[in-house]
């Protein structure tokens, strides 16, 4: 009886350890941290700087580091693993991986910052190792040293929510509950319904607001915003048409080296058709009318050589069943106005090498199978027609102009040609660019940007015409000016008030830059959208990872 006894304590006592030891494997297992490989940030600026180095790794560190859940590895380990793996430059997401797999990270951290007088910018991707989930990229600016701490925060807040679900206290007190409506569109999902949209009531900078505000700031009904997925390639030009017949709109992406027709219908936004060119020129601009009256609008695509230098634009159009280029290889510069009482024309300006803007700007026909210059438009030669457009711009009944200047400047021009005002803020900004020639023997390249497309419209029907601009900022804010690097946007609608152009209305920021424009009824609804190409990310060397673009359309307040 004894010994059964000795035996079911022993049964028991070992039952318990048992127990206890596959608790706390559990437990332990459970409660493993995520592991951050923490790279030294590259510090892009003309004096040394390296002191941000250290103290960005130590402010992240800080910050991400959670007792239990997040870890992240110390500076010795990432700078002794950042040397052995030969300290690239740029830093690629398959080093990221090998250098935290070699940490036994989960996660790898690399990013730079940017330094341009006082202005700073950071930019960060985080890296899954095991690359079982995409990667995910961090921006902030600050126009100041001084602000640098308090970006570094909202950039650790960002990483925590979007990496580890972590979401701030603070942020979640203050944050009003969400109304039911209220539920944004998807980002990655390319086939989003467009009338998934972002709705939302706040201040003109906050998050939820309305996206258009007045001209006086006062709060204006929901407007309705969407949202494409994120492209892999740039998007250097977009218009609208029913360019293949249908009865329904297309939108037409040019990306750098392609043609792609987007189409906005039962409930997808997809792609339709697909225009290829195979040589080594590059899509600047794109555009859609039908000037050779046959029924089928052409699609009109400014394009430069390879070398940056010359213009060799091609024009297609549908034949029925496929894109046909029409004309290929012509010197002209393209863009389509809609002017009162004529609809859409052709205006056209031939390139003269190193000298974008110089030149007359034409009416143009077609004729002989081209299309050529008809009739020359009053303005002085100083202008690119890119950034060009004609209309009721006085509100007189008589056709004027409205022009970027090379310094991003609007100008007004009456029947005649005459200037009649300027701005003295500069709007506009673009990074395409031609080269012209060096200024000095040990110059690398001159590059000459061009300007961006202005539109006139009346959107509302009130019998008024409108301009529709864009606002890209700048970095350097203009100071450089040959270094352009643009990281906010908005939109505004300015009219003719008698003494100059006056803001209607304009839109909140938005992250990244336009490169282009458009109005149509974009999905089909029967509405008016003003629909834009979005850059988020040029790809460069200082930027860190592939070209991303996207597309977003809203509703014009009514």
């Amino acid at each position: 009886m004894f010994k059964s006894y000795k035996n079911t304590i022993t049964y028991v006592i070992l039952t318990g350890f048992a127990i206890f030891f596959i608790i706390s494997f559990n437990f332990a297992t459970a409660a493993e941290p995520k592991r951050i490989a923490l790279l030294p940030f590259k510090i892009n600026a003309e004096k040394d700087m390296s002191f941000l180095q250290n103290g960005i790794f130590d402010m992240l560190t800080s910050r991400l580091s959670k007792e239990g859940e997040v870890e992240v590895t110390s500076r010795r380990e990432a700078e002794n693993a950042f040397k052995s793996a030969g300290s690239p430059d740029p830093v690629t997401e398959s080093a990221a991986r090998t250098i935290g797999a070699g940490l036994a990270a989960d996660y790898t951290l690399f990013g730079s910052v940017t330094v341009l007088g006082n202005s700073i910018s950071l930019d960060a991707k985080m890296v899954d190792v095991s690359a079982q989930t995409p990667t995910t990229s961090f921006f902030e600016q600050s126009q100041d040293l001084g602000g640098i701490i308090t970006k570094v925060n909202q950039m650790a807040t960002q990483i925590n929510s979007a990496v580890f679900g972590q979401q701030a206290e603070v942020a979640q007190k203050a944050a009003p509950p969400p109304a039911a409506t209220s539920k944004p569109a998807p980002q990655d999902e390319l086939q989003a319904h467009p009338e998934k949209l972002v709705k939302g009531r706040g201040s003109a900078e906050g998050e939820g607001s309305p996206f258009i505000m007045s001209g006086s700031d006062e709060q204006s009904e929901f407007q309705k915003f969407w949202r494409s997925a994120r492209f892999q390639h740039l998007i250097n030009g977009l218009a609208m048409g029913d360019v293949d017949r249908d009865g329904k709109n297309e939108t037409v992406v040019a990306t750098p080296q392609e043609l792609i027709v987007y189409r906005a219908e039962g409930g997808k936004f997809y792609k339709a058709h697909e225009i290829k060119q195979n040589d080594n020129r590059l899509n600047i601009g794109v555009d859609i009318a039908d000037i050779n009256d046959n029924g089928y609008p052409e699609i009109f695509v400014t394009r430069l050589g390879g070398s940056r230098r010359v213009i060799e634009s091609s024009v297609y159009e549908y034949d029925g069943t496929n894109f046909i280029e029409i004309v290929d290889s012509t010197p002209w510069y393209f863009r389509v106005t809609e002017v009162p009482h004529r609809g859409k024309i052709l205006l056209g300006q031939r390139h003269r090498v190193a000298k974008p803007f110089s030149g007359r700007i034409y009416d143009m026909t077609w004729k002989n199978s081209t299309y050529e210059p008809e009739t020359m438009i009053k303005t002085p030669k100083n202008l690119q027609v890119m950034g060009f457009s004609l209309g009721d711009i006085l509100n007189d009944k008589q056709e004027s102009a409205v022009a970027y200047g090379q310094d991003d400047r609007i100008q007004v021009f009456d029947a005649n040609g005459k200037e009649l005002w300027k701005s003295s803020d500069r709007y506009g900004g673009s990074t395409l660019y031609s080269l012209g020639e060096k200024d000095r023997r040990d110059q690398v390249q001159n590059p000459i940007y061009y300007p961006m497309r202005l539109l006139t419209t009346d959107s509302d029907g009130d019998g008024e015409t409108e301009v529709i601009v864009v606002k890209n900022y700048d970095i350097a804010r203009g100071h450089l000016e040959k270094f352009r690097k643009f990281t906010n946007a908005h939109f505004e609608s300015m009219i003719w008030d008698g003494l100059g152009l006056n803001t209607r209305w304009k839109t909140r920021k938005i992250s990244g830059f336009i490169r282009d424009y458009t109005l149509g009824d974009f999905d089909n609804d029967g509405k008016l959208e003003l629909v834009a190409a979005v850059i988020l990310s040029e790809g460069s060397i200082i930027l860190i990872g592939e070209p991303k673009s996207t597309i977003i359309a809203y509703e014009l307040p009514s």
